[in-house]
């Protein structure tokens, strides 16, 4: 993303006004339990307006013992993602509807799909971080719980999901619990992070601030996630949308700081720019990836993980649209460096998720980190002494050198690089070849089990939380 000032202009600025707003104006905690709890910890608290202020004694502590190391790990593993080293890719989620991997028809989403899409992630070597993708609609008002078990079922990377509720936040922690070794386990190594998302301006909802604190109080890492909507919730223009983004955002990272000092936390967006002529917020607009981008300026800014709405498409199928909007939409998170690019799988402005395009932009992710490489420097003597060999007109094929190297390019696996006479032949579309693809992996692929005895304390916790007929197996 090009933006007149540098990243650090940018961002000193959107923080110092972000601070003055949330200094005279504040933000809104619609809930009397916890304004009692801010305005004994020395908020400016309203209570007729439900308002809070920060004071700057507060915004310097929250900054003081914000962490700096947040990391997600996969199960069982005590080495965490490197953050600072490069992107991550993530699944979308969680729609309520699927593209049908046998008919393409769009349908309800059910507990199944959860399985197959987390088993699907697994198997997809570009994906790094596992969601639900879709909302398993036959479960009912636990289903949250449910997929977070089949999460925990089938998959070995880091995972992130949430609960609806706070009064499921601890049967969730359980399960994490009984998957990682116990609480400590997993608050030192965490392979889960959890996420909530504002009304903006500045608005979070009674029930997700409660299910915050639940979380916060067993040192889960959550991510603020801003939905601004530029034109809409949010000023019209970049900058603008990027302080509301920006305000709220900072206004939990001290709640949660001066609350449950050393809480680990990133710093989302999946905001876009309002369509003035369809009032919809289309989220393959390439303002979309600018917007998210600053916000990884401003996780960068505090020091934190970013987690960003991009790799995002208004198609409704794999198609020519869904690839250009996925690339324009991930490119200026990958310069900006977000640690965590949101939108796997999803198409149709994020209301459903397709398996084909799932294993597309595994294809494709696998372009941009290519691409994202860049030419290394490196001696180049041998490759001085092959030019002067071969001039004029000589040809590097012979070259030990070439069968060395020629390895290093990329080679896509969905992607057409025959000549016409070949691809004439077959015709094959790029659609189907992911959807087989998908068929494939889902028949093949065999996630690590869980031991039997976690498997049966995770299925203690949904009855004993649900209901019997809630079977973890069912």
């Amino acid at each position: 993303m090009h933006w007149n000032q540098t990243s650090d202009e940018i961002a000193n600025l959107v923080h110092r006004k972000s601070v003055e707003i949330l200094s005279e104006v504040g933000f809104s905690v619609p809930d009397s339990e916890t304004l009692a709890k801010l305005k004994s910890a020395g908020f400016l608290v309203d209570d007729e307006s439900q308002m809070v202020r920060i004071t700057k004694d507060l915004l310097d502590e929250a900054l003081h013992t914000l962490p700096q190391n947040v990391k997600l790990y996969r199960r069982g593993s005590q080495v965490g993602l490197d953050f600072k080293s490069r992107s991550h890719f993530m699944g979308a989620g969680t729609p309520v509807n699927v593209q049908d991997l046998d008919t393409g028809e769009r349908r309800a989403a059910t507990r199944q799909d959860v399985r197959d899409f987390v088993t699907l992630q697994d198997a997809l070597f570009q994906v790094d971080i596992v969601r639900p993708t879709v909302t398993a609609t036959d479960m009912g008002e636990g289903s949250d719980l449910i997929e977070i078990a089949e999460l925990l079922r089938f998959t070995q990377k880091p995972i992130v999901h949430r609960t609806l509720s706070p009064d499921r936040v601890d049967a969730a922690v359980a399960m994490l619990a009984a998957v990682a070794g116990g609480e400590k386990s997993l608050r030192e190594y965490p392979n889960f992070a959890t996420l909530y998302c504002p009304i903006s301006p500045a608005y979070f909802t009674e029930e997700n601030i409660q299910c915050m604190l639940r979380w916060a109080h067993h040192g889960v890492p959550i991510t603020l996630l801003s939905m601004a909507m530029g034109g809409a919730s949010a000023p019209a223009t970049l900058l603008g949308e990027l302080v509301v983004i920006n305000l709220e955002i900072l206004a939990w990272m001290i709640v949660l700081q001066i609350l449950f000092p050393g809480t680990p936390l990133l710093y989302g967006s999946v905001s876009s720019v309002l369509d003035m002529r369809t009032g919809i917020l289309p989220l393959g607009a390439p303002e979309r990836g600018m917007i998210n981008s600053g916000a990884a300026i401003m996780a960068n800014f505090y020091g934190i993980p970013s987690m960003c709405g991009g790799l995002s498409t208004d198609a409704k199928e794999v198609d020519v649209q869904a690839g250009f909007e996925k690339s324009v939409t991930a490119f200026p998170l990958l310069v900006e460096g977000a640690s965590i690019i949101y939108g796997v799988g999803a198409v149709d402005a994020g209301s459903a998720i397709s398996y084909s395009q799932m294993v597309m932009d595994n294809e494709l992710i696998a372009g941009l980190r290519r691409m994202m490489e860049g030419i290394t420097v490196h001696d180049l003597d041998e490759e001085i002494e092959l030019i002067k060999a071969n001039i004029p007109r000589g040809n590097f094929l012979k070259e030990k050198h070439t069968r060395r190297n020629y390895k290093r390019h990329w080679q896509p696996e969905l992607l057409n690089k025959d000549a016409y006479e070949t691809w004439v032949v077959d015709r094959v579309q790029v659609a189907e070849k992911s959807r087989l693809k998908a068929k494939d992996i889902l028949v093949s692929h065999q996630p690590l089990c869980l031991p039997a005895e976690v498997e049966a304390e995770i299925e203690r916790i949904l009855r004993k939380h649900l209901a019997p007929d809630f079977a973890l197996n069912k």
